[in-house]
């Protein structure tokens, strides 16, 4: 397995600085997420389309590998006109991981807005990422939906899963289902076949209704075991160290925390 860190770590970096950071402590891919501070990344020059081809080679000839696009995407709310808005956002960032050379957007089940059911929720869900694979597809990417809000367990997720028959992968975060009650060998047993991507974090205070972010091996997720499980089932992709600065700015600098988990991974792998 192969390590990562999402650009959420270090919000304010531009690509060359983004660059520089993952060269600098030794990791072989990156995720994108927030860059100068924006996660809307078709605002800024390196990924408009005529300088697409030139951002790819900065990663290229670091050696870098673009692992996944994260999104915001999400069809759970009930409001007109959302369908088309989060439409046009997976044509905007698949056109942008298309050009980067990267296989996969992230995506989300979402929360369950106030006065809205589960299965109301899944079916707006299905209606949407049925249209979103399509057209994600014809960009050459494929969805991941990560293990996050009212779709952080297995169970809550696997309906969506089959209700878009498979076409879609999953991002294992291995804090979420955790805290959500899930064991973590019930989660990877379950989604294995889905897994393509991997966010590792740690947490010291965590339940269902929220959780803070602390270094690996500073809390008490079982970090260890999930790396343990993925390796025993054969997973041979990214470890992604999602360390979530941008949202929240209390937390370490990344010139802290990459190295801390850099370190800490490699006694566990």
């Amino acid at each position: 397995m192969k390590l990562a860190f999402s650009s959420l770590s270090c919000p304010s970096c531009d690509v060359d600085a983004l660059v520089r950071m993952a060269l600098r402590y030794g990791f072989e891919g990156v995720e994108l997420r927030t860059i100068q501070n924006t996660i809307n990344l078709w605002e800024l020059p390196d990924f408009a389309p005529e300088a697409l081809a030139a951002t790819c080679c900065k990663f290229k000839q670091a050696g870098l590998e673009v692992l996944v696009v994260g999104t915001s995407v999400s069809f759970a709310k009930p409001d007109p006109g959302n369908k088309e808005r989060q439409l046009d956002l997976v044509r905007k960032f698949s056109a942008i991981a298309k050009g980067l050379d990267c296989p996969y957007l992230r995506v989300f089940g979402g929360p369950i807005p106030d006065g809205q059911t589960y299965s109301e929720v899944l079916n707006r869900d299905i209606e949407g990422y049925r249209e979103a694979i399509q057209i994600a597809a014809s960009y050459g990417v494929q969805l991941l939906f990560e293990t996050h809000d009212d779709f952080s367990t297995s169970s809550s997720l696997l309906p969506l899963l089959e209700g878009v028959e498979g076409e879609a992968g999953v991002i294992w975060d291995i804090l979420h289902p955790y805290r959500f009650g899930e064991s973590m060998e019930y989660t990877c047993q379950t989604l294995l076949p889905y897994i393509r991507h991997v966010h590792i974090k740690d947490s010291a205070d965590y339940s269902k209704s929220g959780f803070d972010i602390v270094l690996p091996g500073e809390g008490t997720v079982p970090v260890r075991q999930a790396v343990s499980l993925l390796k025993n089932a054969g997973y041979n992709q990214y470890l992604c160290f999602e360390w979530e600065k941008h949202w929240h700015p209390e937390i370490q600098d990344a010139d802290t925390a990459l190295p801390h988990f850099m370190e800490y991974m490699k006694g566990i792998l």
